[in-house]
């Protein structure tokens, strides 16, 4: 496995990068459907599905992706780094998803200044001032 699976799997899994998490089988039987030659029951009381072999073909690989695709509960899971796999699967499914790529910040555009705010005078208050500076003293 290429990294450490984030929940425990299922201990009767084969071991590798897909992965039933443990005690989150509903039995729902879907991942039987899609990839019967990858997933298979437990032989306990209580039914749980577990990965019988990880794939091995491109033709493998799509049906586990499809799993992964098909699945209701979000117990099977993918827990490897391989970028062309997790472009291809929800980021929910992943134990080590890629990061999101880079947004720039975008930088705030600068805010109105209000001329009543401001510290200089404003048109009426600079009139003012040339008005009483020019006026004759009576």
């Amino acid at each position: 496995m290429a990294c450490v699976p984030r929940f425990t799997p299922h201990p009767k899994s084969a071991p590798g990068d897909f992965y039933v998490e443990k005690g989150q089988c509903l039995a729902c039987g879907v991942p039987h459907v899609v990839a019967p030659d990858l997933v298979g029951w437990t032989d306990e009381k209580v039914q749980h599905c577990f990965w019988k072999k990880q794939p091995e073909t491109p033709a493998e690989l799509e049906r586990a992706i499809g799993v992964l695709e098909a699945q209701e509960l979000g117990c099977h899971r993918y827990a490897g780094t391989d970028p062309a796999i997790l472009n291809r699967v929800q980021s929910a499914y992943c134990d080590h998803p890629m990061p999101s790529p880079h947004v720039p910040t975008q930088t705030d555009p600068p805010l109105p200044r209000f001329a009543l705010l401001d510290d200089r005078p404003g048109l009426l208050a600079r009139v003012w001032r040339v008005i009483t500076r020019s006026s004759p003293s009576v």
